[in-house]
């Protein structure tokens, strides 16, 4: 409908022209009406007017002065229908330079009415539909960059592309919503009949985000049998409603089961700070899909949550703790003894196969975090349909230990694979976390736990590297920043050291006159007499 605006002082035209047609009927609301130019520029600054039909002679402010304000001043999309007692060239010449697209002289005929509205409908309905147009086809191109984007194979100009459109300012997560057609009832669905179903559910989604479309996507894992769609959720969504992130996300649920047939899955993966990382989220997405049995509701599976209520599973979680260990660390006769232990465990224990099965997941969901966190670009997709096969967790379950052991032996290598294709990566990550947190605590045993990697492994790359220990080499960027700090300031050398993260100053003072020759005082003497 054409929201519309009607403006005469004379009260009994106002009335004439609402009940003169059949407004509905050619796509029309009349919304308001007013008696002179100002208060309808007051109701058209207010409400979203469309169409204005005006009369020229007004007290106050008069109709052109009226369209000429409305034109240069709130809007120029707001189309005219000058309505006139005068035939006069002149009003009619003014009145062409504003969007006025008829001008019509009292008494008004029903049918020019008609036909002048008739006009303005097409002219509305074709600059909608080239607007819709344009914004189907930008938003296929920004579908195909941020498919792009979410498996990791972007470019720059993807990038400034999606940036343009969708660029969230906090926190975001990849959202995996697929459609559910397991049931019975649905066995006998065409594959046409399936899509139309998915297509719904993007309906409903882009209906729920209204202006924010962009956060959604159609398709993007691309599999036989399975129907998805794709919702970038950012917090600024549920700020703006002043509701949690979990409140939106099943206010969003229960609007699309209002209007949809088909039962549905929710996997929310891991929450990334900038789009950049998304792939990371869409990713954990996948893997929360894999072990969603770690779920209270089976239905909306967070990674959060699974890697949290993963450690309640604790019956034998030992052994599953050892047997991460040694894998993680490549030693494979530790592996064999783990594995042995794990299963003796369960015989002697008559543990049930559901036990089994979410110790298994445990195991496995722990190392795809290891791997990931070796290497965050790691190709985890390979990894999850590798261990999703039905046959590996069936023979697992069903107590061959030797389908175990082969797994986190062939795991094993894989881990040292990649971090030798990723070390110059985790020392870039290592150079970082020095320059930045120096004066802190450091050790190669916190950043082997916090990057995933063996402690020994990683001061023997770290050696090979720099020629020098890692603590060496701390000691070095330390005293370096306090000879910055002795040269630019008069601090008291207790201060200093304290600065660079040495809480002895004596065992300061002594690095430093190893590493400089001279002691602080002396170097600062030295620095200021020059």
């Amino acid at each position: 409908m054409i929201k519309t605006l009607i403006v005469d002082d004379e009260p009994f035209i106002r009335q004439g022209l609402k009940v003169l047609i059949d407004w509905e009927k050619y796509g029309y609301e009349i919304i308001d009406e007013s008696e002179n130019g100002i208060r309808a520029m007051e109701i058209i600054k207010e409400k979203e007017i469309e169409l204005v039909i005006t009369d020229i002679k007004m007290p106050q402010m008069d109709g052109l002065e009226l369209i000429e304000y409305v034109y240069k001043n709130i809007s120029k999309k707001i189309n005219f229908i000058v309505l006139s007692g005068f035939s006069e060239f002149e009003y009619a010449r003014k009145a062409m330079k504003y969007n006025v697209r008829d001008y019509l002289l009292k008494p008004i005929q029903r049918e020019e009415l008609i036909n002048s509205l008739v006009k303005i409908q097409e002219r509305h309905n074709n600059i909608i539909l080239k607007k819709e147009e344009k914004e189907n086809n930008e938003k296929l191109i920004y579908d195909k960059y941020l498919s792009e984007l979410i498996s990791g194979r972007y470019d720059e100009k993807s990038l400034n592309y999606i940036k343009n459109r969708f660029n969230p300012s906090c926190e975001i997560r990849y959202i995996n919503i697929e459609v559910n057609y397991n049931n019975e009832r649905y066995f006998n669905m065409t594959h046409e009949e399936k899509r139309l179903g998915q297509h719904n559910l993007y309906k409903r989604i882009l209906d729920w985000l209204g202006k924010d479309y962009y956060n959604v996507i159609f398709d993007v894992i691309n599999e036989k049998d399975c129907y998805d769609i794709g919702f970038i959720y950012e917090k600024r969504l549920s700020r703006e409603k002043c509701i949690s992130e979990k409140e939106y996300i099943r206010n969003l649920i229960d609007y699309v089961k209002e209007g949809y047939k088909y039962e549905f899955y929710i996997y929310i993966g891991q929450q990334v700070k900038c789009i950049e990382e998304l792939e990371i989220s869409y990713k954990t997405s996948i893997i929360a899909k894999m072990f969603s049995n770690f779920s209270i509701d089976s239905k909306i599976s967070y990674y959060d949550d699974i890697m949290n209520n993963s450690e309640s599973y604790s019956i034998e979680k030992k052994y599953m703790d050892d047997l991460i260990k040694a894998i993680e660390e490549n030693d494979k006769e530790q592996i064999i003894e783990c594995v042995d232990k794990f299963y003796n465990s369960f015989k002697n224990h008559f543990i049930d196969l559901d036990i089994i099965t979410i110790n298994i997941d445990y195991l496995l969901c722990n190392l795809i975090n290891i791997a990931r966190g070796i290497d965050e670009k790691v190709d985890q997709q390979k990894i999850i349909q590798y261990i999703s096969l039905g046959v590996f967790k069936e023979n697992i379950s069903r107590g061959s230990s030797k389908h175990l052991k082969e797994f986190s032996l062939e795991f094993s290598n894989y881990l040292v694979q990649i971090r030798q294709k990723n070390s110059q990566g985790i020392l870039d990550h290592i150079d970082r976390e020095i320059s930045v947190h120096y004066m802190d605590k450091l050790s190669l045993k916190s950043l082997g736990e916090k990057y995933y990697i063996n402690s020994a492994y990683l001061g023997q790359i770290f050696k090979k590297k720099y020629n020098m220990s890692f603590k060496d080499y701390l000691n070095v960027y330390r005293i370096d920043r306090a000879e910055e700090i002795l040269m630019n300031s008069d601090d008291k050398i207790y201060k200093i050291a304290e600065q660079v993260g040495y809480n002895n100053t004596d065992y300061f003072i002594s690095k430093f006159v190893q590493l400089k020759g001279e002691t602080p005082l002396q170097y600062r003497k030295k620095i200021k007499s020059k």
